[in-house]
């Protein structure tokens, strides 16, 4: 079964000068997948008008780079609300995707269903979240969650990209992209599932690549590799939500 081109509109975050390496690297996982490549070049810093920002912001503690990236995945929902697509899938340009991608990405439409169902499917293990082994059921992919991932990866249906368009209409950013996620799903009735176990992991979380958000509180590739490992497979175990008292990261 090849990846669901018809039925699946998909993009990636990236920008138009610079990040080659990136670039590279998501070519040559998409083509490993035939998962079509499609990258969202609009709303890089140097395209945020102080109109824009004034009309889109309502924080002081985020920065060019945040607001970029939560530029780029509004504009890819209201991209994909211009087409008659049923499915929208989202990446960041620092993915990796797993050996069996397709196979499983297309098991998740399955048990997905009804495209009008006004949900989104975190794909990845952004900030190493994950349901306990113990709370996972054979032949399941699907878990209802408290909160989102990362938006490093992700699927919604229409209902949803329509939903989160409306919100930012009406409101403005206020937080990183994956933390406001949480506020407007919350507030427009949004289904929060959890794929598992991922089938995408965060290049810029597992060390592979430095962060693009805040590069000056990157540490040395390979701590962040041992470091992220080490948690990975200790929250496989015994599952990790977000403490509702932390202070929005990235």
């Amino acid at each position: 079964m090849g990846f669901p081109t018809t039925s699946v509109f998909t993009r990636v975050c990236h920008v138009k000068h610079g990040y080659d390496e990136r670039a590279a690297h998501i070519a040559r996982q998409f083509a490993r997948h035939d998962v079509p490549l499609h990258f969202y070049l609009d709303w890089d810093v140097p395209d945020i008008s102080d109109h824009v920002w004034s009309s889109f912001v309502g924080s002081s503690d985020l920065n060019r780079a945040e607001v970029s990236l939560a530029l780029k995945h509004v504009g890819i929902w209201r991209e994909f609300l211009a087409t008659d697509m049923p499915f929208c899938l989202v990446f960041e340009d620092d993915v990796f995707l797993a050996s069996n991608f397709e196979k499983r990405f297309n098991e998740c439409l399955t048990e997905f269903g009804s495209a009008e169902r006004k949900a989104v499917v975190y794909l990845g293990n952004g900030g190493n979240y994950y349901t306990a082994t113990s709370a996972l059921t054979k032949g399941k992919s699907l878990y209802p969650a408290p909160h989102a991932r990362c938006t490093d990866s992700y699927l919604i249906t229409r209902p949803t990209a329509q939903a989160r368009c409306a919100w930012f209409a009406a409101n403005t950013l206020t937080q990183p992209i994956d933390h406001q996620v949480n506020l407007i799903d919350a507030a427009s009735g949004v289904e929060i599932l959890w794929f598992e176990r991922p089938i995408v992991e965060q290049g810029s979380h597992s060390g592979a690549f430095l962060s693009s958000i805040n590069v000056e509180r990157s540490r040395p590739l390979w701590w962040k590799r041992f470091e992220w490992n080490l948690k990975k497979y200790r929250r496989m175990l015994f599952g990790h939500r977000r403490d509702p008292a932390a202070k929005p990261t990235r």
